[in-house]
């Protein structure tokens, strides 16, 4: 039997890959998506049941003044399902599509960030969301009936030593009659992991002569398995995210992952799946929190005079909703196209999209968030508790500043993931040599007339078209500038640089795609959040071209030495008390 085929390959035929070559393929995005009615309505009612229950069940601001979750909660989340949206119907789940269960884990984030999150890390990262890259046997057997149990699960692979390590320190030693694996090394911030009754933790064995990363499934009641602690957060208070350790832990060799890799993440469906899981995790969290502030904008706007006009009157106050509102719809159209109508045998193809998604979500919603905090001034800057001391609405906004900076960090942080995307994406096709050179060497065709799009939005489909062909020439230029892709990769900020120049420009054509399908279906005013947001894009963009069109820069390298070496830039301390 053919091994499958990894994602990079597939996910070229998806529309960020064939922008990546250089080509807006608008062809394959202009039919954007619309979920099912059926599938929308089953979703509806589940969301309405999660409101019916966290009104019941959950109070945020005490989660946020204790920082936890009770057990009670626990098992009643778990008693109602909501463990297993994602899980067919046979083990007792819901049976819900990807973007339905995305849609539920944004509406419980939406109220209470880290009860949402417990229930995304589990489908998204969990041993029933992995299950489809276990093969069939006893181990798949294990893992359905541990699902059907009912098991809270996570993903238990950051180290002290850091994250997607290529060996890590926790190993995976076989006992000499052959039937376990003894583990034995800690992992930190693995979330859910005090809550967990099964992780998939990752291990380096060594067996045969040969070293890998595998994936093995351990019960958390595992004699030498230990909380060692709880993570306390500056955000996200309540999330049960843990250290923990292994202590000569016996896994039964039936329980460990096969793979023929030397690392999971080459395994050709988890680095999918995984992507799939930063969608639930960091994607569904920043629009929750991005509408949220949407929506205390508009209240904020409507309450507060200035010069006895309202706030709303104001051309720059318009601009900041504006930019925000636009914010929101872009986010939505990423979101949409990356999970409507996708399965776990189509995911793959999306999984340029997914990975991509995880930033430009996050990165969004920090912009947002200070934005908001920027409309509502002081009121902004003030605790909630301290508002509703004196009566005022107690908007939490400073929750939001501190858990929204966390989706920059949580998954990868954004600037590595950008090298990684950059790497393993975009330069993926143009080494060891571009195939699409030739197609390269003239200006691109202008794309036909969308009819449903203003004259503004048309030229800046236009433009992005342009933009995306000016991106496959540089990359073109600087994979023939260094043959040997390892010295080009080196150059981590060049690869940042042009990540974020993708992400832009699929955001970009998605927004505008979704504008374009929702004037056809009557909906005209999406195009005027499409202009908004794309103008802003158009100067970020500018910018980023500026960065990596310079011909010269300041030494770095050399700043970053002085200060880290020695004594020479210490007069930077002057005045401030650096010792205990």
């Amino acid at each position: 039997m053919s091994q499958p085929l990894h994602p990079a390959t597939r996910a070229r035929e998806g529309f960020l890959g064939q922008l990546f070559a250089g080509k807006l393929r608008w062809d394959l995005v202009r039919a954007f998506p619309e979920q099912d009615p059926e599938e929308r309505q089953a979703g509806d009612a589940v969301i309405a049941e999660v409101e019916r229950f966290l009104k019941e069940h959950v109070d945020a601001d005490e989660v946020e003044r204790t920082g936890r979750l009770s057990p009670a909660l626990i098992e009643a989340l778990r008693a109602q399902g909501y463990y297993k949206l994602p899980v067919e119907k046979e083990l007792g789940g819901r049976g819900l599509s990807l973007l339905n269960t995305f849609r539920v884990i944004e509406a419980v984030m939406s109220r209470c960030l880290p009860v949402g999150y417990t229930l995304a890390i589990h489908s998204g990262l969990g041993a029933g969301a992995i299950i489809e890259a276990v093969q069939s046997g006893p181990l798949k057997d294990y893992v359905r009936s541990r699902v059907a149990d009912g098991a809270i699960s996570g993903w238990a692979d950051t180290e002290p030593t850091g994250a997607s390590a290529r060996r890590a320190s926790t190993t995976a030693t076989p006992t000499e009659d052959g039937t376990a694996y003894v583990l034995n090394g800690e992992k930190v911030y693995i979330g859910n992991g005090s809550i967990a009754d099964l992780l998939n933790v990752t291990a380096t064995l060594c067996e045969d002569g040969r070293e890998q990363i595998s994936l093995f499934f351990v019960e958390t009641t595992s004699p030498g398995f230990r909380v060692r602690a709880e993570h306390g957060l500056m955000g996200l208070r309540g999330l049960p995210i843990a250290a923990l350790s292994f202590d000569n832990v016996r896994v039964p060799k039936e329980r460990m992952l096969a793979m023929a890799q030397e690392h999971w993440r080459n395994t050709p469906l988890l680095e999918p799946l995984s992507a799939l899981g930063r969608m639930y995790i960091i994607v569904a969290a920043s629009l929750a929190l991005s509408k949220q502030c949407l929506q205390w904008s508009r209240e904020f706007l409507h309450r507060r005079l200035a010069q006895g006009r309202v706030l709303g009157d104001f051309e720059e106050i318009q601009r900041q909703v504006s930019a925000t509102a636009a914010e929101v719809f872009a986010l939505e159209s990423v979101a949409r196209w990356s999970l409507t109508g996708v399965t776990v045998d189509t995911l793959p193809v999306r999984w340029f999209e997914q990975v991509a998604a995880k930033n430009i979500a996050s990165l969004a919603c920090a912009r947002i968030a200070d934005r908001t905090l920027s409309l509502l001034a002081a009121e902004g800057y003030e605790t909630a508790a301290s508002k509703a001391a004196r009566g005022a609405v107690p908007v939490p906004l400073e929750r939001v500043l501190r858990d929204a900076r966390a989706f920059r960090v949580a998954g990868g942080v954004d600037f590595l993931v950008d090298h990684k995307a950059a790497r393993e994406g975009l330069f993926s096709l143009y080494y060891p040599s571009p195939a699409q050179a030739a197609e390269q060497a003239s200006p691109p065709a202008p794309l036909p007339v969308e009819e449903h799009l203003s004259e503004r939005n048309r030229e800046h489909l236009q433009h992005t078209a342009r933009e995306v062909h000016r991106l496959a020439r540089k990359c073109q230029e600087l994979s023939r500038r260094y043959p040997d892709a390892s010295v080009l990769y080196a150059r981590q900020r060049t690869l940042i640089l042009l990540n974020q120049v993708c992400n832009e420009l699929f955001t970009q054509s998605v927004t505008l795609a979704h504008a374009a399908a929702l004037a056809e279906r009557g909906q005209p005013h999406a195009g005027d959040l499409a202009d908004v947001y794309c103008t802003a894009a158009r100067y970020r963009v500018e910018d980023l071209w500026r960065q990596l069109d310079a011909d010269t820069e300041p030494d770095f390298a050399g700043v970053s030495a002085r200060w880290l070496s020695g004594s020479e830039l210490d007069f930077l301390l002057c005045d401030v008390l650096t010792r205990p």
